[in-house]
C-alpha cells in the first residue's frame, strides 16, 4: 500500500509540474490579438492550433491532478484506520511546563501601601581639576 501511494505522490508531482508548464505557455487574450495583427507571423511559427492544444492539455492535466488527489486522500485515510486516530504528532512527548509568573516583567509581590520609592540622592559636586580656580567649576548664577 505504501509504494501504491508513493507513486501516486511522484505522479502528483509531475502532473502539477506539467499543469504549470502548460499554463505559462498558452497566449493571453490581449497577446493573441497583437499577434493577428502582426501579419499572422506568430501564426506561422506556433502554428494555427497551438491555441486549441494547449486547452485541451490543462482540461485533461486538471481532471487528472483532481482525480489523482482524490485517491491519495482516500489511500491515506484508509491507511490511518477507521477512527483516523493516528497522527503525526502521535509519537511525540508533550513539552515540560516550567513555573512562570502570571505576567511577565511584574513583580511577584505588590509594594506596600504606605512605602514610597526613595528619591535618588544628589550627585556631589565635581571637585575642580588642577589648575582651574574653584569659582570657574561652580556654575554661574543667574543675574538679578
Amino acid at each position: 500500500m505504501n509504494i501504491v501511494i508513493g507513486l501516486l505522490y511522484v505522479i502528483e508531482v509531475i502532473v502539477c509540474l506539467l499543469l504549470v508548464g502548460v499554463v505559462l505557455l498558452q497566449r493571453t487574450k490581449g497577446t493573441g490579438g497583437a499577434m493577428a495583427m502582426g501579419g499572422g507571423m506568430g501564426e506561422a511559427i506556433f502554428g494555427a492550433q497551438v491555441g486549441n492544444v494547449l486547452t485541451k492539455a490543462t482540461v485533461i492535466l486538471g481532471v487528472v491532478f483532481l482525480a489523482n488527489t482524490l485517491v491519495l486522500s482516500v489511500l491515506t485515510a484508509q491507511q490511518r484506520g477507521p477512527t483516523g486516530d493516528n497522527s503525526l504528532m502521535d509519537g511525540e512527548r508533550a513539552p515540560a511546563r516550567t513555573a512562570e509568573p502570571a505576567t511577565p516583567g511584574l513583580p511577584e509581590t505588590a509594594p506596600e501601601a504606605g512605602s514610597m520609592p526613595a528619591a535618588p540622592a544628589e550627585a556631589p559636586a565635581a571637585a575642580p581639576a588642577a589648575g582651574e580656580s574653584p569659582t570657574a567649576a561652580a556654575p554661574a548664577a543667574p543675574a538679578p
